[in-house]
């Protein structure tokens, strides 16, 4: 049976199977930690508390220290399986190096070694163990674990092929809004066009305005890749916003999509002429911005300055969920104000998206199919025509394909009312029937921005390297989670055909949600004043934007005494005290597992940096 913490799950077994590599690790069997009490006696009281696995409430103590309790343990375990590696090698090197100093020195010289790996750590080891057995008898005593909703039983459901979830067979409908964008886009870009663009603004815009998950981003997807825009644009180019409106870095983003290579510089004149000589031949751009929040009129006034100078003719088609944003743009620009407010899916089209993923494994016209698709009709209508709610609700309900728990289902969706935080609702109890490391793996892509493009490779390796699945599991185990995270949905796919490599993207709605339920584990620094507001128990960083930065701020990372991941972005005009501060911060991280950054130069380099015993993947530009 599952228990379902605050953004994460752990069940049982997992609890089972995690103390008894700690037991085989020390030597020392699990009933010799906690008052004469056999493992098998506290997990039994552990499970006759619990009622549900669905729904927890993220208010109660005894869970939150349950969570900690749990990863504070797997991380010492995991840090003892580092060092008893890392001191095994280190006492063979030694051997080797010693033979002629004769075997009474290599006999002197183990009793050292193992000192060095048994004292702190194996001391770590037992208050962790005991701290969760204290936890369990706590719960135990005071048995308020029900919740009023319905329990999940979790069925092994076959995953589909990663492949089969393309942008056209994921997507009912929008056929109409997607001719008319197209239309407009493809409007002679001429003299004639002067219908659209003030006189001398030669940059028109369109938005698609919707609440998260109507699926913006999806239809600007289709648009960007519909052939007739392909043939019509010379280069188009798509930059994911964010909150965070940066002009540098959304110019720097531009330059890297129309280049097809990192912008070596962060002056917005330079890449405005990298810009002109690379689109000098180029007769129209098409910019996608994605997921703009922006309302500052000055900061969209350097942006559009900037692409003003560009002698290209220029229409952007623009994705954000408030209307203020595109009247602003509209009005920056000179243009007309266009836009398309993006609506919930028709009543029918709803019920095809649902069917498709909830009945695939039943034929279609027979007497269970018809059962299953009433019931899924009222949980439709209740959803509000949000694709993402839709699918992911689906889903989760095709592997539960028992009429009882799609009644108890629809029940539970009595005051769903299609706004943010229901959105989040439905996908937090898909998120809840995923194992623990699935789950660790989806909060670790909450590190990186909005649509960052993800090779299967490099995410499968990373998430070995943070620490996130096992090394022991194999790279096959990491692939494995790929695939079920895409078939759950948390993941989108796409390439993969006529031998273009796939790459991987998290939608800024499943973005959002992934922040949500990693508090505490991951978080991505955007603004310097993030740095004061990160929880102790944070695992892995990412910071973006080091620049803005003081050694006040970075120094606030130094509360992190448990990162296994650092991850620094856009490390260009840096301040050198600030860089030291940041060496500062690495020499003192002594679980880091994984490095990347571009920003030491030589005289800056953490000297220290060979002594982290758990480090497993480095990556740094020297400058």
């Amino acid at each position: 049976m599952d228990l379902v913490f605050a953004g994460e799950t752990v069940t049982a077994e997992a609890i089972i199977n995690l103390l008894d590599q700690v037991s085989s690790y020390l030597g020392i069997k699990p009933d010799r930690f906690a008052d004469d009490r056999c493992l098998e006696e506290w997990i039994h009281v552990l499970e006759s508390t619990m009622c549900d696995t669905l729904v927890l409430a993220i208010s109660r103590d005894q869970w939150l220290w349950m969570r900690d309790a749990v990863k504070e343990l797997q991380d010492a375990l995991e840090d003892a399986v580092d060092e008893r590696a890392y001191y095994g090698k280190k006492t063979k090197e030694r051997e080797v190096s010693d033979d002629d100093l004769g075997s009474s020195f290599s006999k002197m010289k183990k009793p050292v070694i193992n000192q060095t790996t048994n004292g702190r750590t194996v001391e770590r080891l037992r208050k962790a163990i005991k701290a969760l057995y204290m936890i369990i008898l706590d719960i135990a005593k005071k048995n308020q674990l029900g919740v009023d909703t319905f329990g999940v039983t979790v069925a092994h459901d076959q995953y589909p092929n990663t492949g089969s979830f393309t942008n056209s067979e994921d997507v009912f409908g929008r056929k109409k809004e997607t001719d008319l964008i197209v239309r407009w886009l493809i409007d002679p870009l001429d003299d004639d066009a002067e219908t659209q663009v003030s006189p001398n603004h030669h940059v028109s815009v369109m938005s698609i305005v919707g609440h998260g998950g109507v699926g913006k981003t999806r239809l600007a997807q289709l648009v960007y890749n519909d052939p007739r825009v392909t043939d019509h644009f010379d280069m188009v180019a798509w930059e994911c916003v964010t909150p965070i409106f940066d002009v540098g870095r959304i110019m720097g983003g531009i330059v890297n999509s129309v280049t097809r290579s990192p912008c070596s510089s962060d002056s917005l004149e330079s890449m405005k002429n990298i810009l002109q000589d690379k689109l000098n031949s180029t007769k129209a751009l098409l910019l996608v911005l994605d997921d703009v929040w922006e309302e500052n009129q000055h900061e969209w006034g350097k942006l559009f300055s900037v692409l003003r100078g560009i002698n290209t003719r220029i229409k952007i088609l623009l994705t954000t969920r408030t209307q203020s944003v595109a009247t602003l743009v509209g009005s920056v620009t000179g243009c007309e104000d266009q836009h398309l407010r993006l609506h919930e899916l028709e009543e029918n089209e709803n019920l095809q998206l649902f069917c498709q993923y909830a009945l695939a494994h039943l034929k279609a016209g027979s007497k269970d199919y018809a059962e299953f698709q009433s019931i899924g009709d009222q949980i439709v209508k209740k959803l509000g025509g949000t694709p993402l709610a839709i699918k992911f609700a689906a889903y989760n309900l095709r592997r539960h394909l028992t009429l009882g728990y799609w009644r108890r289902y629809l029940e539970d969706m009595d005051n769903f009312g299609a706004t943010a935080p229901d959105i989040m609702k439905v996908l937090k109890i898909s998120y809840n029937t995923l194992s623990r490391e699935l789950q660790s793996c989806f909060h670790f892509c909450s590190l990186f921005p909005k649509n960052h493009p993800f090779r299967k490779e490099e995410l499968v390796r990373t998430w070995f390297w943070s620490g996130s699945i096992f090394l022991q599991f194999g790279e096959n185990k990491g692939e494995l989670y790929l695939a079920r995270l895409t078939a759950n949905l948390f993941l989108d796919r796409f390439g993969g055909e006529n031998e273009e490599p796939a790459y991987y993207v998290m939608n800024d709605t499943m973005h959002d949600f992934a922040t949500y339920v990693s508090q505490g584990e991951c978080k991505r620094l955007t603004e310097a004043a993030d740095s004061r507001n990160v929880k102790s128990s944070v695992r892995h960083i990412s910071i973006a934007g080091i620049n803005n930065f003081t050694v006040a701020d970075v120094k606030q990372l130094l509360r992190l005494t448990q990162l296994h991941t650092i991850i620094i972005e856009d490390c260009c005009n840096v301040k050198e005290d600030v860089v030291y501060a940041m060496a500062e911060v690495v020499k003192n991280s002594e679980s880091l597992r994984l490095l990347e950054c571009s920003l030491f130069k030589m005289c800056h380099f953490p000297d220290r940096l060979s002594s982290l015993k758990h480090l497993r993947h480095v990556k740094i530009s020297i400058l």
